[in-house]
Parts: structure tokens; sequence; C-alpha cells
């Protein structure tokens, strides 16, 4: 067999032994002793020798490594092992012995292309931790950023490694839900402080895997965590309105009110119509963190369980995930030539098919952590639960939120529409709470402030008066309200007078002015140049004949009366009058009404003291 040799360098010394070794494959297919190919350089990760082909090549031109033509399938070079370097070459014999001889010799430590690049090594698995692709994939990744490649085999081997060695931690990175469900330490019992029946119900909902006739619908579920007894419902949303139907179906079928409800933060559940009920109902609300489906694990598993064990045997089955729906619509595309699943089930039949499944399969048989079934544990409840109110409270409590209204002159105005009740004559010009049924639009149920409910106000539309007749009938149930209020007032009041109230405030205020004394003001001289004119002027001017004759008006001034002289006219007007004389009677009222005076009191005693003679005082 004729070889072509080609060499850019010398040939090798006689130290270079390794050349004879066996191994590579020659130029018709056979064994070419002494030589090797790029990729086997490669895949071999010699120390000191790159670990992609492309790399090899490169370094085999760049020393003059010699070759021969390789004509067999596939073609290419085989490199002289005798020109690598001695590290290289015994590396290499060392594997080829441990190959001939059938022992499994490991790499030596470090000689790997990853441990020798700790940076790239972090890179992949940052890469990884943020997508999962295969090995092209993050190879165009790293080619923008590092000088030194692996080989594509030596990538793949690599990812494998860490998706089997670093599994948690990659995966807790890219698919915290994945993580959650499948890795995180979940020793404990999320039900572990669940200690009776209906304690902590569960609400979630889930779009349908299934497409019904008027569109793909959620699912809205309940599940009470003790029991594991569970209602569904379909509905087009996860609204408030769904939510609120959802409650009062549970509450009214199972007869009970629970103590908690915990949900996620959807707009749905969290919508003041919700909360607000809750309260009404003595349920506390437990709104979970964002992305805590761990928070409520019960309803999670019970939305997978059904939908593997039924929504795949309906008509219109959509796909659990993205890759079985393409799969699916392929099939779809290869039966009818379009890629459209045909739905053929409304969603009363959904609804139908997800009660027969939760009463007549799930409910009765052995539920694996309970050790028995949900209807029997659901049964042997310890505590007694809290029984559901009529069916009319329920209703009212979980009708919609309209929100805080005024009540005016006209009643309460929503949505252009006037709405009036008797009992809202007394909250006229007062703010109400109002919610309303979804059921009955021309009614809106009125509560106060802190909850209370007031009434039903009716539209004037739909009270069945015209509206002149609706407004007069309104005006008359105001007025007579007022009527009993007034009368009312009157009665509770009849011991009070206002115009002897207000006369005994004037005589207090007269009182306190006559005893103020007014002292002289000190004061500075005050000049400017245009007063020291007038007043030189005003001195210098000769009297007027008529103001020198004029005499000057008198002032006459009424001195304030001290105690002493009111204590004695005081007795005297009211002896007067026990004597029977004829007495001003608004003078004896004052009279009487100073006597009853702390003044006149401690004037009295002055005057008792000093035993100053006065007047008889007799009782007022």
């Amino acid at each position: 067999m004729t070889r072509a040799y080609h060499t850019g360098r010398a040939a090798p010394t006689s130290h270079q032994c390794s050349a004879e070794l066996p191994s590579q494959t020659g130029t018709s297919g056979g064994k070419v002793p002494g030589y090797a190919s790029a990729q086997e350089l490669a895949d071999a990760a010699l120390p000191g020798l790159p670990t992609t082909k492309r790399s090899i090549n490169r370094r085999a031109e760049t020393d003059g490594w010699q070759y021969i033509d390789r004509v067999g399938r596939g073609g290419g070079r085989l490199y002289r092992v005798a020109d690598l370097p001695i590290e290289a070459q015994q590396a290499l014999l060392q594997q080829r012995i441990s190959a001939a001889s059938g022992t499994p010799v490991g790499r030596p430590k470090g000689s790997d292309y990853f441990t020798r690049n700790p940076e790239v090594a972090a890179a992949v698995e940052a890469i990884l931790a943020s997508r999962r692709l295969a090995a092209p994939g993050v190879m165009e990744l790293l080619q923008d950023n590092f000088v030194t490649l692996p080989s594509l085999r030596s990538l793949r081997r690599f990812i494998a490694k860490l998706e089997d060695e670093r599994k948690t931690v990659i995966t807790s990175m890219r698919d915290p839900d994945a993580f959650k469900s499948k890795y995180r330490v979940s020793i404990g019992r999320a039900d572990a402080n669940t200690t009776r029946a209906h304690q902590i119900w569960e609400i979630d909902a889930t779009k349908a895997d299934v497409m019904t006739t008027e569109g793909r619908k959620m699912i809205l579920g309940l599940i009470d965590r003790w029991s594991r007894r569970v209602l569904f419902m379909v509905c087009p949303s996860e609204s408030a309105q769904s939510v609120r139907r959802l409650l009062i179906t549970a509450i009214e079928r199972w007869g009970v009110v629970p103590e908690i409800v915990m949900t996620d933060r959807g707009a749905g559940f969290i919508n003041g119509a919700i909360v607000s009920a809750l309260e009404m109902l003595g349920i506390e609300h437990w709104p979970c963190p964002p992305a805590s489906g761990d928070k409520k694990p019960h309803i999670e598993r019970v939305f997978g369980t059904f939908q593997r064990q039924r929504t795949e045997l309906f008509d219109g089955y959509l796909g659990h995930s993205v890759a079985e729906a393409q799969q699916l619509r392929a099939k779809a595309r290869k039966d009818s030539g379009r890629p459209v699943i045909t739905a053929r089930m409304s969603p009363a039949e959904l609804q139908a098919a997800i009660d027969g499944w939760t009463d007549g399969v799930y409910h009765l048989r052995e539920h694996g952590s309970l050790r028995m079934s949900p209807m029997r544990k659901w049964q042997s409840s310890p505590v007694p639960a809290r029984a559901a109110p009529g069916a009319d409270v329920l209703r009212m409590a979980l009708s919609a939120l309209v929100g805080p209204r005024t009540v005016g002159k006209r009643g309460i105005q929503w949505q252009g529409g006037r709405y009036w009740s008797p009992a809202l004559a007394p909250w006229v010009a007062r703010q109400v709470l109002v919610r309303r049924d979804e059921d009955e639009l021309g009614e809106l149920l009125v509560f106060s402030p802190d909850g209370e409910f007031i009434d039903v106000a009716v539209n004037h539309a739909r009270s069945g008066l015209s509206e002149a007749e609706f407004a007069a009938e309104a005006r008359a149930q105001q007025a007579r309200w007022l009527r009993e209020q007034r009368a009312d007032l009157k009665d509770r009041a009849k011991d009070f007078n206002f115009e002897r109230a207000r006369d005994a405030i004037l005589r207090r205020d007269a009182e306190a002015a006559g005893k103020l004394v007014q002292l002289p003001m000190p004061t500075q001289t005050h000049s400017t140049p245009a007063i020291d004119t007038l007043s030189e002027a005003a001195g210098s001017a000769s009297p007027q004949p008529a103001r020198r004759e004029r005499p000057a008006a008198a002032t006459i001034v009424t001195m304030p009366k001290s105690p002493a002289v009111k204590m004695r006219e005081a007795d005297e007007i009211i002896a007067r009058a026990d004597a029977g004389e004829t007495v001003d009677a608004d003078a004896l009222r004052r009279a009487r009404l100073y006597a009853s005076t702390s003044e006149y009191r401690a004037q009295r005693a002055v005057a008792e003291h000093l035993a100053t003679p006065t007047s008889g005082k007799t009782s007022a």
C-alpha cells in the first residue's frame, strides 16, 4: 500500500518511539501505526493540545506536523504522533495501552478542557441556568466570548454532567415551579396544623385543557384542606362574580361556613366585593404572596389529577403542554387538513362530566395521604362546622359591591337610575354602602357604613308607579318620618326651654361686663410734623363765639353697682313680693336669679360676718 507523506519539519529523532504505536485508520480504512486524526486528538483531550478539530488542524499547520492523506471514507489527514509534544505523546500512549489491555483508566485529573478553563465551565452553567439549550446553541453563545472552545462532543458530555450533578441548582433558577414541585425539600405536611373540617378552604382557578363549543373555559376550584372534599365550577373567567357564585354554591351545598379562605392575589380574589363579603360572613381571608402555589398545594394537585384523568378522554382535548398541543394540532391537520382541534363538548356538558368525576370517583376512593376517602374524612371531623346562614342572607352578603353612596333628595342614584326605600328617610344626606344582586338589576342592597343591613332600595322604573307617583310616595314617607322624629324630640326636650337658656347667657354676659374696670393705659408722646403744625394752629386760633357761649353737652355715666348694693336691692324686691306688694315681674325674676349666684352668697356671708344690718332675705 502506497502512502503519501507530507512534512513541514525534520524527521523525528530516535527518542520519539511513540510513532510506532498502533492505532489509527490508514488511507484505505486500515490501521496506521503512529498516526492519529485531528478529531481523535481533540477527543483525547491531551495536555498541551486544544480540544477542537479545527484548533488541532491549525496547531498542526503552525508546528509543521507530518501527516498522510486518508483516501477512504471521509478523507482528511492523519498526523504523526511523534510530532506531538512529549506530554501529549505520553498521555496518548497511556490511553492506548489501557484500551488495548481492556483496563479502564480515567483521564488524568485536571487534563480535561473544562477543568483547565473554569471560566468557560461557569459560562456553560450560567447558560443552562437561564435556558434549556442543546450543545450547538450553547456553543454559539460561547464563540463571541472565548478564544479556545471545547469540541462539540466534549460540550455535550459536560452539559449532561451538569444536568445530572447540578440538577437542583440549575432547575431552581431555570424553572422555579418545577423545582418547588420536584426537588424542594418538603418533609412536613401542608395540612399539619389543620385539625378539623372547613377550617381552611383553598380556592384557585386553572384553564381547562379542553376546548368547548363556546371557547376555552376556566375551572374554578375549591377544596377543604382537612378532608380534601372539592367543588369545581366551569366559568368564563376568573372574575369576582364567578368567585362569589362558587362560594355561594359551596356554602349552600355543604351547609357550612369556613373559618379561613386561602386564595392567590388575582383580581377576582382580592376584589373589594369578595373581601367585604368575607368580612360580613365572619370568614378570614388569607391571600398568598405572588408565585406561591406551594402555600395552597392541595387545590393545585387536585386540578392536575382531574386534568390527567378526565380531560384526555374528552373531545376537544388541547394537551397539557405546548409540545403536546403541537402534536395534537399536527394530528388534526393529518385527519382534517386543518391544524384545528374541533370542539364538541358544551360548557354544561363539561360541568356535568366534572361533577360526575368529583362525586362518583374522587370523593369515594381512598386518598393516598388520608388513608380513607375524602367523604369519609369529611364526615369524621371532630369539631362541628359553623352552619350556613339562610339563602337570602348569603346572597346579600355575597352580592356585588357597588361602593359608598350618599343618599340625596333623589334617593340613591346609580347608572342613571334612582333608588328609594322608606328605610332610607333617616339616611338622607348621609353615606351608605351599596351592593347589588347580579340576578336582580332593579334593586340595590343598602347597608350602613358599619355593615348593618338597612333595606332593599327599588329602582323607580321597577316600582310599578309612575315617576311622579314614585316621587310623591318617597316624599310622603320622608314627611312621616320627620313628623315622628320632631314629636319625639319635643317630648324628650320638654324640660328644656331655649328662651330661658338664652336669657341666662345674656345675663351672665351683662354681669361679667359690669365687673370690668378699665384702667388708663400707659402712653408716650407721639409727634409728627403734621401733628405739630396742627397743634400750633389750634393754639393760635381765636375761639369761636358760638362755641364759647354754648355750654358743653352733659355726659351721663352710670356707675356700676357694688355687690352690697345689688344684694340689698334684691333682698328688698324679694321681701316686698313676699309681703304681697305689687312688684315688677322682670325685676323680681332678676332679683331671684341674682340671689342664686355665688356673688350674692359671698356678699351675704361677708355681711353676716360683719354683722351689717340688712333687710331680711326670704326664700326665692
